[in-house]
């Protein structure tokens, strides 16, 4: 055999299994991207931090864009102010976010490679006194907002406060016109009582983004086997948070409780509306107590020290979701249901309510 023609073999062969291998890529699943129903975005991020989120296979996430504990008083005026430094933060690095208000947002940032940035309220008193604000807010991004944090205000009782007094008729007007601006209702936080009221009251599916399961976890910031059927009967979506105070008390060894509240949830509520709410900074927090310092003077009086960690072992960093995935992955759940969990139940809710 000459040279030539064993040489021509060679790159034939070569050839077909570049073609091969190739077509196998191809026909492979993509993972399925995340969107996380309410996580962290601080302004202070790095285009290097960024390029780790994104290699994680997050393309959207609802973010806080300011302290729900401001009062009332003064949090309509802080809302814009932290809004005008999140819109100034989000546009110096296009290469790497979307300001997000639909729903093609994050559907743009899917087949970009970024990641597309929705805003949320996490109480509703910037709202509360004056009809225009809420069109106002909308028209600067705001895409969901929740009734209620910790105590009681206007519309209804949060999850710390003494007395859950329930949905109160300013709260039954607010969900109305939160349905009607197109702005998610999000029942985070709330007290059971408030919250299945404000359920009941719905007409549009709500979300509670950042959650876990209180039958698994007696704690206050845990939501009800009861109401986690109500939101799904409404089409609703649950995230299930990663802050490890609510889904566990162990502080060691402690990764599979998330997952076991995971299973939870979609056992009760099913698997078409169980998402990931992560409630997480991305960046690798140090177990300091510097770190802790920091984080009792952001939180106030209802954490201490006891409750440090907050992060969950294997979840503390940018490519947290990679371990989701894979953990997910583990625990039986199909490719279909991956993409469910991870994304395309956030995604669906939020072209059905903000469109």
């Amino acid at each position: 055999m000459s040279q030539g023609l064993d040489r021509r073999r060679l790159l034939a062969g070569g050839l077909l299994a570049l073609t091969a291998a190739g077509a196998a890529r191809a026909a492979a699943p993509k993972p399925p991207l995340v969107f996380d129903a309410l996580g962290e975005i601080r302004t202070v991020y790095t285009p290097e931090l960024v390029d780790q989120i994104l290699a994680s296979g997050t393309r959207a996430i609802a973010v806080t864009v300011t302290d729900p504990k401001v009062a009332a008083a003064e949090a309509y005026a802080q809302t814009n102010a932290d809004l005008d430094l999140y819109d100034r933060y989000l546009d110096s690095m296009p290469r790497h976010y979307i300001r997000a208000r639909r729903i093609a947002d994050a559907e743009r940032a899917a087949r970009e490679g970024k990641l597309a940035v929705y805003y949320n309220l996490q109480n509703s008193t910037p709202v509360e006194g004056d009809a225009a604000r809420l069109p106002a807010l909308k028209a600067r991004g705001v895409t969901s907002i929740q009734l209620t944090y910790n105590d009681t205000n206007l519309s209804g009782s949060g999850c710390y406060a003494p007395q859950d007094v329930g949905l109160t008729a300013h709260g039954r007007e607010l969900i109305a016109r939160l349905e009607a601006e197109g702005v998610l209702l999000d029942l985070s936080h709330a007290g059971m009582k408030t919250m299945a009221e404000a359920i009941a009251a719905a007409r549009r599916p709500m979300i509670i983004s950042h959650t876990a399961c209180k039958d698994l976890r007696d704690h206050a910031r845990n939501t009800t086997d009861a109401n986690l059927r109500a939101v799904a009967a409404k089409g609703g979506v649950i995230g299930i948070t990663q802050i490890r105070r609510f889904v566990t008390d162990l502080k060691r060894d402690n990764l599979g409780f998330y997952f076991d509240h995971i299973v939870h949830a979609v056992k009760v509520a099913g698997i078409e509306h169980v998402g990931i709410g992560s409630d997480r900074d991305h960046r690798v927090i140090p177990d300091t107590e510097e770190e802790l310092r920091i984080l009792l003077k952001e939180e106030g009086p209802q954490l201490s020290a006891a409750d440090w960690p907050m992060y969950l072992e294997g979840l503390n960093g940018p490519h947290r979701m990679t371990v989701v995935r894979d953990e997910l992955r583990k625990r039986g759940f199909r490719p279909s249901e991956l993409d469910k969990l991870l994304g395309a139940n956030v995604r669906r809710i939020y072209a059905e309510v903000v469109g």
